[in-house]
């Protein structure tokens, strides 16, 4: 079963690397953020490169990008590959309406005749065995879209696809399609097909690796609730209570040392709040009032460990 880390900007970065490092539970590969390829520029350089050329996990980074230009996402995938990365991987996946205004992203997904465009350049710049897809099952409707999405995929011959079970309509809610993804393990059988999509404990990925038969698991939010979950996969054991308050610890030590001269300390709490709702789902109502209120990182670590 391979394991990777799902990309989510400002959350699964560099600091949470290391926190998994420090912890000792690896996925077997990570994803950055994406790259946002325009004609005029490559955005998020800064933050996403950090990821590759600070990555000291011993485990491979792919690069994703995001664009809408074929023209411009050749240009920013020969400076990619300059650095120490596995490979390249597409988003099709993202339904931000920033970026899918711009037909990135999920939006590719409305825009065939681009996606194929996209494909065809990515798959000329890109060496063999070093490209990936991400992409959900659709725009709209997966019934009407996806099977036309698998035929576009295969027809340039990635090295690895990793599915999202929901449509860009659906967001981020309601329950991942499986059935989809078992379609694309059985339709795309010359590369490995990953499964994403709310995979949050071990019986979710023992169910979606037994149903679909898919090569293995791209886990992001579940990991970011319990980033032991590489550690049970690989075969080791459930954390303890004690494990889990300590994570949120030492994922606050490592965002600070990569906020460190960028942020102050009320912007260093501030950006912890992110991982509030995902860690510590079961907060009661005062608890989590005082820890969003609060404003350095001092308090936050007292509350936590009262």
């Amino acid at each position: 079963m391979l394991l990777a880390l799902a990309p989510m900007q400002d959350v699964t970065d560099l600091a949470f690397m290391r926190t998994l490092l420090r912890i000792g539970s690896l996925p077997d590969y990570f994803v950055t953020a994406y790259f946002r390829s325009t004609a005029t520029n490559c955005a998020y350089m800064e933050t996403n490169l950090g990821c590759i050329v600070e990555n000291e996990t011993g485990k491979p980074i792919w690069a994703q990008i995001a664009g809408s230009d074929p023209a411009a996402i050749t240009r920013d995938i020969e400076t990619l590959l300059k650095y120490p990365i596995a490979g390249i991987d597409l988003n099709a996946g993202c339904p931000s309406p920033l970026v899918n205004r711009n037909n990135a992203g999920a939006g590719l997904l409305r825009d065939f005749p681009r996606f194929d465009a996209i494909l065809k350049a990515m798959r000329a710049a890109v060496p063999e065995g070093q490209l990936s897809v991400k992409c959900r099952l659709g725009w709209i409707d997966a019934a009407a879209e996806f099977e036309h999405i698998l035929d576009l995929i295969r027809s340039h011959n990635p090295d690895r696809v990793a599915v999202h079970a929901r449509t860009r309509k659906q967001l981020y809610g309601g329950t991942p399609l499986i059935d989809y993804v078992r379609d694309a393990v059985r339709e795309l059988s010359s590369c490995p097909v990953m499964g994403n999509g709310d995979i949050v404990t071990v019986e979710d990925a023992q169910h979606w690796m037994s149903y679909t038969g898919c090569a293995g698991l791209m886990i992001g939010r579940g990991a970011v609730r319990n980033p032991f979950i590489f550690r049970q996969l690989h075969g080791g054991a459930a954390p303890t209570q004690d494990e889990m308050r300590n994570y949120y610890l030492i994922l606050i030590e490592e965002t600070g040392k990569v906020l460190y001269a960028k942020r102050t300390e009320k912007g260093h709490c501030n950006r912890m709040k992110k991982y509030l709702s995902f860690i510590f789902p079961d907060l009661d109502a005062q608890r989590e009032y005082d820890l969003r209120r609060c404003d350095s990182i001092a308090q936050m670590q007292r509350l936590l460990t009262m």
